[in-house]
Order: structure tokens, then C-alpha cells, then sequence
């Protein structure tokens, strides 16, 4: 059967639940792929092929019985490795963690597992999920599909790099501070970083700032899996109101919005590439023709505090409750910051979260009280080179001297503490053929807002149609 491997999440479901295409069928192709592509970009780090084709045969057989399946059944997907699932290893890219099999499955991916999405295998993570690109001391480096001396960015480097390769269509991801919305970026894709609360986690880390999501090649497939996912969480510690259908409303437009256009990034000390905010320009026009009123703004004050309390005070605190089985393996610059967790105290903590948070209320105001939404560029760097980023961070880190690892995270940071929703698209192209993404921001509440508007630049920029070099059917477009 001669299909195209960029075939999404929604159609391939579609295939699969109308008896088109077995599960079985759609399970081969994909591991094809990987077998094609995977050498070179190196977006797995762990794979259980016989256990991918008994869930696609169980697939089928349910289809068979005439059972009414799940809305993703057999449809292919990623995990990165910083998720757990039962029976699987975990070691979040790390040499300090054995491979010991999880004994419990994280609820994201357990969620995902019950929509009927089939495992093709676990994505690449840099050591502990801490930086933004996707190198790792286990695994060795994650290639950018678009141009292999790139990097796919991080910390979900793995699960962009897969569904940038054609391998399946959704990647599970997370974002604590631009981990999915960055490798959406340098890879061309959508993503969609939830509002805190929507998507079920037993504990939301980083004070509240780390969520989870996926990434994928477009607004509709995102729409149609962060719906299925947003089922409540009777047992969460707080609790938001249910998510409405996303892929009931895409379609309609939304009416004529306040755009707010920051370009200018939360600290005044880090320089924006021209071409990342010649990207974001150009979408502040298209906004404009479609009716749309931008107005510029300046960035509060309070996010360049925010930018020092939040990896200077809650990460490495929070990194202190790792378990770790060989802590004397840990890369030494994560070992630095965990260092910089260990020399504050109880006190100095709880002041400094709590200032982050009071600062989150007045930062919050100040985007949204003339703009309902805001857009910025994702990144403040175009596509850096692999090594770059971890050179920068094993010299320095922690401290706000690593430049490219800085400009990565220039504009995603502030939304993590936020807990706002921020949707990165792939609008873009830069000179050398690499993908440029823009990013919109919504209040508390506003996924459906940012997909709506997704999904009109989507129909204007056509994203859809792009496909990296290193995917089986990739060409560079323009």
C-alpha cells in the first residue's frame, strides 16, 4: 500500500477505525521508517518492536470483534524518556539512573495508552531533561532531520526529531521552561504547550511551571489529541474547569483580536536574531490583513526576575529530588546546579517562589490587559549547531552567561512560570532552509483561542506541506 509516511494522527485514525488500513499495517510502516531514518537522526533511545505489533494486533482483533475502539487506535506514537511507563526503563538520558524497568505509568502517556495510541518506542532526552538541546551522555546525540550538523533543540529533542522524520505523526513531550515548544521550533512543528492543570500529571513540577503535552506536524492533529488527553483528574491537587472540544471549534475563526506583538525579549540583555524577528513581523502583518489589530509592547520588568528566581532558585531544588542510583555520574555542570539546590536554604526557597508567583500576577497583567493574545518569536536564535548549546552550559552553567542557550529560551520561559498556554507554529522558513517558528500566548484558559489562530496561519503559511531533508519523502520547500 503505497501511502505518504506524513500522514497524520487524525487521518491515520480514521484509516485505522473505518478498516481501511489494519493497525498492523500502519505499525510496519512506521518501523520502517525508523529503521530508515532512525540511524541517522537517532531520535530513540529504546525500542520493543514485538511489543509495538501485539498492541496494533490487539487493535485488530478488537476490530474484528466489532468493539468500539478508542479514538487513536493504532496510531503510532513516541514517549519521551522522561516519562515513565510500567515494564519500560527510565533513565531520562542519564548514566546515573540504571535502566531498571518503571514500575508505574506516569498519567500522560497512561492516558495516551488508553486513547489507543500504539508505543513505537522511547524518544531521546538530554540528561535529565536540562537543556535545549539533545545531547546526551547515554544515548549520544539527536540529530535535527532538517540538516544533521543542527540541532533539534530540547529538551524534547527526540520527540520532535521523530515526527519530523515521518517516524509517526505525535510525540508525547514536556516543558518546564521551553522543552517542547523550542524542539517544535528548530524541528517545523506545532506545539502546544497547555495551560497549567489541563493535561493530567500526578505532580506538577518546578512549582507548577513543568506540563506535558505533544507535538505534531499540524494544529488539527494537536487540537485532536490534547482534547482526548484533557479528560479530568478527580484525584488532582486543583482542578480546572473540563476542556471543550478543540477539533469541534477549530474551524471557526476567531473575531478581531488585540494582537499583542512582543519582540523585544523578557530580559533586555539578550539579543534576538533580525531574522527570528523578521518572522514574527511578517506574521503581525498577516494578523493585520485578516482584521486583526497588533499593538506593540514592551516587556515587563518583572520578567527579567523571573528569568533569575526560576533556574537560579525552583530547578535546582527541585532537581534535588531526582533519585539517582550513580549521583558520582552526573555531567558536572547538572552536578553544579544541583550543588546550587543543595546551598539554599528552607527559607530562601519559600521567599523565592513565592516572589516568583507574586510576580507571575503582575507579569500576567501587564501582557493581557490590552491584548488577548500575545505573539513573539519562540526563540531568539535561529538553528544552532549540535554542541553548541551543552559546550556553553559545561563551561558556565548555572549562570546567565551561555548565550545560545539563553536566546533558546529568551521568550518560553516567562509563559512556563506564567502557566499560561503558548502554542509555537513552524510559520517560517529561515535562509538556509531551516524551520523559524513564532509563538502566540493566551491567558489562563485560551488553548482553544491559540488554535483557532493556529489554524488560520496554518491555512496561510501552509506548513503542512514542508518536509526536512531527512524524511522519506523530504524535500526542502519554501
Amino acid at each position: 500500500m503505497n501511502l505518504p509516511s506524513h500522514m497524520g494522527v487524525v487521518d491515520t485514525a480514521d484509516r485505522v477505525r473505518s478498516g481501511r488500513e489494519s493497525a498492523r499495517s500502519v505499525a510496519e510502516r512506521a518501523l520502517a521508517r525508523a529503521d530508515a531514518v532512525d540511524p541517522a537522526v537517532r531520535s530513540l533511545v529504546w525500542r520493543d518492536d514485538a511489543a509495538t505489533l501485539a498492541a496494533a494486533d490487539a487493535v485488530d482483533r478488537a476490530q474484528a470483534a466489532g468493539a468500539d475502539l478508542p479514538p487513536f487506535a493504532g496510531v503510532p506514537i513516541t514517549i519521551k524518556d522522561t516519562f515513565a511507563v510500567a515494564g519500560q526503563p527510565w533513565t531520562r538520558g542519564s548514566l546515573a539512573i540504571d535502566d531498571t524497568p518503571a514500575a508505574t505509568t506516569d498519567l500522560l502517556p497512561a492516558a495516551a495508552l488508553a486513547a489507543g495510541f500504539v508505543q513505537l518506542g522511547r524518544a531521546a532526552t538530554p540528561e535529565l531533561a536540562m537543556t535545549t538541546s539533545c545531547e546526551s551522555p547515554r544515548s549520544g546525540v539527536t540529530h535535527n532531520p532538517w540538516d544533521l550538523g543542527r540541532s533539534p533543540g530540547g529538551s524534547s529533542g527526540g520527540s520532535a526529531a521523530a515526527v519530523a522524520a515521518g517516524i509517526v505523526p505525535v510525540a508525547l513531550a514536556s516543558d518546564g521552561g521551553g522543552s517542547l515548544r523550542v524542539p517544535a521550533a528548530f524541528c517545523g512543528l506545532v506545539g502546544l504547550k497547555p495551560g497549567r492543570g489541563l493535561l493530567p500529571q500526578r505532580v506538577q513540577g518546578w512549582e507548577g511551571g513543568a506540563t506535558e503535552g505533544v507535538v505534531t506536524r499540524t494544529v488539527r492533529d494537536t487540537a485532536a489529541v490534547v482534547t482526548h488527553l484533557a479528560a479530568p483528574d478527580p484525584l488532582a491537587w486543583s482542578r480546572g474547569p473540563a476542556a471543550p472540544d478543540f477539533l469541534a471549534t477549530l474551524d471557526d475563526a476567531p473575531g478581531p483580536l488585540r494582537v499583542g506583538l512582543l519582540t523585544r525579549s523578557w530580559d533586555p540583555r539578550i539579543h534576538v536574531d533580525a531574522a527570528c524577528t523578521a518572522a514574527v513581523e511578517d506574521v503581525a502583518d498577516v494578523l493585520r490583513s485578516l482584521g486583526h489589530t497588533v499593538v506593540t509592547l514592551d516587556a515587563h520588568e518583572g520578567g527579567a526576575e523571573l528569568m533569575d528566581l526560576y533556574p537560579g532558585v525552583v530547578i535546582p531544588a527541585w532537581l534535588q529530588q531526582t533519585p539517582l542510583d550513580h549521583p558520582e555520574r552526573l555531567q558536572p555542570y547538572i552536578r553544579r546546579v544541583m550543588d546550587q539546590g543543595d546551598a539554599l536554604g528552607a527559607a530562601d526557597y519559600v521567599r523565592g517562589a513565592v516572589r516568583m508567583r507574586a510576580l507571575a500576577r503582575t507579569v500576567t497583567e501587564s501582557l493581557f490587559h490590552a491584548a488577548d493574545v500575545v505573539l513573539t518569536p519562540t526563540t531568539a536564535t535561529r538553528v544552532p549547531a549540535n554542541g553548541v548549546v551543552l559546550a556553553e552550559l559545561t563551561r558556565q552553567a548555572p549562570s546567565r552567561e551561555s548565550v545560545v542557550y539563553e536566546r533558546t529560551l529568551a521568550f518560553t520561559t516567562v509563559p512556563s512560570v506564567l502557566g499560561t498556554p503558548a502554542l509555537t507554529l513552524p510559520t517560517h522558513l529561515d535562509v538556509d532552509g531551516l524551520p523559524l517558528g513564532t509563538q502566540l500566548v493566551a491567558p489562563q484558559g485560551g488553548e482553544g483561542l491559540l488554535l483557532r489562530l493556529g489554524q488560520v496561519l496554518e491555512r496561510h503559511y501552509a506548513w503542512d506541506h514542508r518536509l526536512p531533508p531527512h524524511h522519506p519523502e523530504g524535500t526542502r520547500q519554501r
